[in-house]
Parts: C-alpha cells; sequence; structure tokens
C-alpha cells in the first residue's frame, strides 16, 4: 500500500493537488518499482499527518466536488434558477387564470446568492426582501396577471424598486398550489396527516387539490389543530365529525360543490363567499376557511428549503400576513 506524509498548511496545497493528480493518472509509475513510497510536507511548526494514498485521493475528490459544487452556486443566475424552476414546476404545462404569468416577471443581473419568500407580492415585501438583502423573491401572487397595464402609480413604484435594487421576480400560482410534493395543498395535506391521497378539486379540465382520509376529529378538534398548525383563526361552518377531507388552498369556496357530490365530511379552502355558508350547511359537508394567506404560505417555505437543499442558496421566509 502507497504511504503519502503530507501536511494541512496552506503552502502546500498546490503540490499536494498536483500529487493527487499525478497518483490518479499515472498510478502505475508509483508503483512499478516500490511497495512503499513517502512524500514529506513540512509547515512551519514541522507537523505531519500520515494517510494512506488511497483517503488522501479521495480527500481531494472531497475537494474538488465540494469546489466546484460551490462554483456552481456561486454563478447561478436568475435565468439559470428560472429555468430550473420553470421544469420543477412544470409551469408550461398547467393551465391557470388567464390573468395569471407564472415564471420569471422581473429580471436582474449578478448571481443568486439568497432569495426571499413571500405569500404576495407587494411594496412591503418588495421593501423587506431588499432589506435583508435578497436577490430575488419567489412569490406566489406576482406583480403581473395578464394585459398591457401602464407603469405609473403603485405599480411604477413597485418596477422602479425592484430595478434600482437589482432584485428579480419569480411568481408561481396554480403549478405551486397543486405540486404533488412542494404544493400548498400537499403542504396543508401533510399537516392534517392526512392518508390516502387522491387528486380533487377540477379546475380548468385539471384537478388541483387533495382528498383524503384522516383519523375522526370533531369539527372543533380540526379547526383547533390547525389553527395551530397555521398559527392564524379558522372558521368552521357545521357540525359532527370529520374522517374524509378535500383540500384546495386560497379563495377555492366554489369547489365546496364538488366535495359534497363526492361524499366527503368536510372542505377546507382559504376563504368563502355568504352564499358558502348556506350551501355547506344544505349540503352537509362541513366548511372550514383557515385564511387565503395561511394557506398559502407552506408551497413558498417548501420551495425554498428545496432550493437550499439543492443548491445551498440562502432563502428568508417575508411573513406579511393580510388577516384575509
Amino acid at each position: 500500500m502507497l504511504i503519502g506524509k503530507i501536511n494541512i498548511d496552506a503552502q502546500i496545497k498546490i503540490e499536494a493537488v498536483t500529487f493527487s493528480f499525478f497518483l490518479c493518472f499515472f498510478p502505475s509509475m508509483c508503483e512499478k518499482k516500490v511497495q512503499l513510497f513517502c512524500i514529506h510536507f513540512f509547515d512551519d511548526h514541522h507537523k505531519m499527518l500520515v494517510v494512506s494514498v488511497k483517503m488522501f485521493m479521495m480527500a481531494i475528490l472531497k475537494y474538488f466536488v465540494n469546489y466546484f459544487l460551490l462554483v456552481y452556486t456561486f454563478f447561478m443566475d436568475i435565468l439559470q434558477l428560472s429555468h430550473y424552476l420553470d421544469n420543477l414546476l412544470d409551469i408550461k404545462e398547467i393551465k391557470d387564470s388567464s390573468n395569471a404569468i407564472n415564471g420569471l416577471q422581473v429580471q436582474n443581473t449578478g448571481d443568486i446568492k439568497k432569495v426571499g419568500l413571500a405569500v404576495d407580492l407587494c411594496m412591503a415585501t418588495i421593501e423587506k426582501a431588499v432589506a435583508a438583502e435578497c436577490n430575488m423573491m419567489f412569490v406566489h401572487h406576482g406583480m403581473l396577471w395578464g394585459g398591457v397595464k401602464p407603469i405609473r402609480g403603485n405599480f411604477y413604484d413597485k418596477v422602479s424598486t425592484m430595478i434600482c435594487e437589482n432584485l428579480g421576480l419569480y411568481s408561481a400560482h396554480l403549478p405551486l398550489d397543486m405540486h404533488p410534493v412542494l404544493g400548498n395543498n400537499k403542504v396543508l395535506a401533510d399537516q392534517l396527516e392526512l392518508n390516502e391521497l387522491e387528486p380533487f378539486g377540477e379546475y380548468e379540465g385539471q384537478k388541483i387539490g387533495f382528498k383524503g382520509r384522516l383519523k375522526s376529529l370533531s369539527v372543533e378538534e380540526l379547526g383547533a389543530k390547525l389553527e395551530g398548525k397555521l398559527g392564524s383563526p379558522v372558521k368552521v361552518i357545521g357540525s359532527g365529525e370529520v374522517q374524509t377531507l378535500g383540500i384546495v388552498s386560497g379563495g377555492a369556496a366554489d369547489i365546496l360543490s364538488q366535495a359534497a357530490v363526492a361524499g366527503l365530511d368536510a372542505y377546507l379552502t382559504g376563504e368563502g363567499s355568504n352564499h358558502h355558508y348556506h350551501e355547506a350547511i344544505e349540503n352537509k359537508c362541513v366548511l372550514i376557511l383557515a385564511g387565503h394567506y395561511a394557506t398559502e404560505t407552506g408551497g413558498v417555505k417548501a420551495v425554498g428549503k428545496h432550493l437550499e437543499e439543492q443548491f445551498g442558496i440562502k432563502t428568508e421566509f417575508i411573513d406579511y400576513p393580510t388577516g384575509i
């Protein structure tokens, strides 16, 4: 077995790397005439570290892998990251509201080192993102909702601030609601420990939510559990025990009728209208309104965690609740 003696002083890193490549590409030259080969590198304190060549080479390989991952992350710009998010969230294939524009909305320059996560793009979240030194925002409700809009007033304030601060913007509406792993509805289902999940809640020919079964709870217990998970008030319309539940986050109370037809005990969404109260009572399907904002914080947080794990990009959740 080849043995190498090296120190870890910065002054001999170049020699160590050169030696590692020499061993990787020309191992026979090292083993042809000798069984034991020692290399001595001394630092200022004459400390020495003896390692096997195999361990040494693995350490160097790990160093280069980590180095190139760091370089990749460091040089990831908004176009590269947007392309990745487009594929991750299936932006092009999901049919959204005619007003929603999903994907990259505001381009910037330079590297993406920190992403601000928010439910809504508004002046307050922009200012918080700038204060947090974010290079980009990832939001659920973006700035552009279709059609030609003059750049003036509040819209001008948002656009000009983002451009002046070099702050990019990426938005994902329905693609974030319905993502099978990172979506708002999947996060809610996981928080409530919903089992036997199936797609539910048809919109524009696609199912954007989930339905499933959970341990039997009274509506009061279910409401209290949700309040604990979301940290905001929950309105429960109806009574009884809940074992089957449908979920579509945000302002999707119109899907209550589909929950009733499916025979579900309850339906969870963000907000509703006056007539939904009567619809829930008359159809004997409990309606749970947990807040439009509160039911849509989970998705942006999940995407942020994903970016941290995949690329080492820093993220920060920018909380600006509407109470609606």
